[in-house]
């Protein structure tokens, strides 16, 4: 019997020898990891290709809330303010408008012309009224305009367009000259007062000349033409530059005065 517990003891000490993982009291070994640790890990996690983000390093005592935060490399802040850039920015200059008589034909200007020839006055009446509110209407516009309610015996309002036209018509000046005296004839027949160009007793022309009331102009080849009360309703006009008496005046028949025009009136002799 003592030479069985000698053999035993024997092969325990031969079974220590040939493994020392026992002696180590390895779990592993116990458990037979040490053939899979030779073996190596059955899967490997490849390096990521992309650039890491860098990322300053742990605190010593390994304290999350210590880490710094990676500062980026550009600033998401814009870099200028705008109110900056608005007080050094040029404010754009206006270009002056140009006077009537230099204008272009205004947009819309064709269209209404057409109905003014085709005598649709109310109709073109409210086109050019659209190009005049639109600032750019020329002088042809409010020709137009003025004769439409002219012809609509609308003279109120067409005292208005010839005053422009002798005022802006720049371009001709017969034009001008021509549309004051419509203008001027318009008014006085709204006030009573004969259109026609006879003398007249309110005339502004009258002078005194040796204590007596008169109306002078020159003569053609020198010395004066001179008109007294006593031809007051005579109609005078110019002729070779001088002026000449005609008569009594056709329109008023010599009074000077003929029934107040209103608007719907009949047409005035201009």
């Amino acid at each position: 019997m003592r030479a069985s517990l000698v053999s035993a003891v024997l092969s325990s000490l031969l079974l220590l020898a040939g493994n020392p993982g026992l002696a180590d009291n390895d779990p592993a070994a116990v458990k037979g990891g040490a053939s899979a640790s030779a073996e190596g890990p059955t899967s490997v996690t490849p390096p990521s290709t992309s650039a890491p983000t860098a990322l300053p390093p742990a605190s010593a005592e390994g304290d999350p809330k210590s880490v710094a935060t990676p500062i980026p490399t550009q600033s998401p802040t814009p870099s200028a303010a705008p109110t900056a850039i608005t007080e050094t920015a040029v404010a754009p200059t206006e270009t002056p408008a140009l006077e009537p008589h230099k204008r272009p034909v205004p947009e819309g200007y064709a269209a209404a012309a057409e109905l003014f020839k085709l005598h649709k006055f109310p109709q073109a009446q409210k086109e050019f009224e659209k190009i005049v509110a639109s600032g750019t209407a020329d002088v042809n516009t409010h020709l137009c305009l003025a004769h439409c309610f002219l012809q609509q015996k609308i003279y109120s309002k067409a005292i208005k367009e010839f005053d422009w036209l002798g005022k802006y018509a720049k371009n001709s000046m017969t034009l001008q000259k021509s549309c004051e005296h419509t203008a001027r004839s318009l008014r006085n027949a709204m006030k009573g007062v004969c259109p026609a160009n006879c003398i007249k007793g309110n005339d502004p022309r009258w002078t005194l000349k040796a204590g007596h009331k008169v109306i002078q102009y020159p003569h053609n080849g020198g010395g004066v033409d001179t008109f007294t009360p006593e031809q007051i309703g005579q109609l005078m006009v110019f002729e070779h530059g001088n002026a000449i008496v005609k008569g009594t005046c056709p329109v008023c028949e010599g009074t000077t005065e003929i029934p107040v025009l209103k608007d719907g009136g009949p047409m005035p002799r201009i």
